[in-house]
């Protein structure tokens, strides 16, 4: 006697069911997917930064010499196009290649982020020797707002006189403590 075969697999109309369903949840899902990836890009910016200060810190320290955190294209560039630690060993705040020595060209930050200082004279900071924030220009502490389009959310980095450098997220506000 012959069995029967049995058919196995979907119907056309479970399968168009199926691709309803995904279809729906990617149009709810894909605009909470940007935000998150705009606030990792946004966090990992800044702990970049934080990571920078620490290092030119530890530099500072380990050299006892004073170490300049600045834009790549000198104090009055923008830290969108990059940035870079040295060892300012004549003393001038100006990167000169045949004096001072290059310890660090982190990558630039993505498109859509930018550091920004909030408070201080000058768009750079450094340590000196004994590891405190140099003061340069006169500023005590060091406040940078960092921001990334696509997000009103914010990060500021505060380097205190005695040399730490902390993150602060001011959630709801805008606005970077000046302290």
């Amino acid at each position: 006697m012959n069995k029967p075969l049995r058919q196995r697999g979907f119907t056309l109309i479970e399968l168009m069911v199926v691709v309803a369903m995904v279809a729906i949840m990617m149009t709810l899902a894909v605009p909470g997917l940007r935000t998150l990836l705009v606030n990792q890009r946004l966090n990992a910016v800044t702990s970049d930064f934080q990571s920078s200060a620490m290092q030119a810190r530890s530099t500072a320290l380990k050299f006892n010499q004073r170490v300049i955190v600045q834009p790549s294209a000198g104090a009055g560039g923008a830290w969108a196009d990059g940035y870079r630690i040295y060892i300012d060993i004549d003393q001038n705040s100006s990167y000169d290649s045949g004096t001072d020595t290059l310890v660090l060209t982190p990558e630039k930050p993505p498109e859509g982020v930018t550091i920004a200082k909030q408070t201080g004279v000058n768009n750079y900071f450094g340590y000196d020797g004994s590891g405190f924030l140099a003061s340069i220009g006169g500023s005590a502490n060091a406040t940078w707002k960092i921001t990334a389009s696509g997000t009103d959310r914010i990060r500021c980095l505060i380097i205190e006189r005695s040399g730490r450098a902390r993150v602060h997220d001011p959630r709801p506000a805008t606005t970077c403590p000046t302290s």
